[in-house]
């Protein structure tokens, strides 16, 4: 049985959340082509944010831009 002046202990972990400084624009830039005429164009998307949104590494990402 608890005394009458007894404390609950418990542990409260906090996760650090991420929040991703807002991004206005992208360049589509051309991917090496080994020198080849007609080299492709890419769009590279990188930072350490992608993980905290739920993004994994292989996962497929579908763009669809209207």
């Amino acid at each position: 049985m608890a005394k009458a002046h007894s404390t609950l202990k418990t542990t409260i972990t906090k996760t650090r959340t991420v929040k991703p400084r807002p991004r206005r624009s992208l360049t589509v830039d051309y991917s090496t082509n080994g020198g080849q005429p007609n080299p492709r164009p890419q769009l590279t998307i990188k930072a350490f944010w992608l993980e905290a949104f739920g993004f994994t590494t292989g996962q497929t990402v579908i763009i669809d831009a209207q």
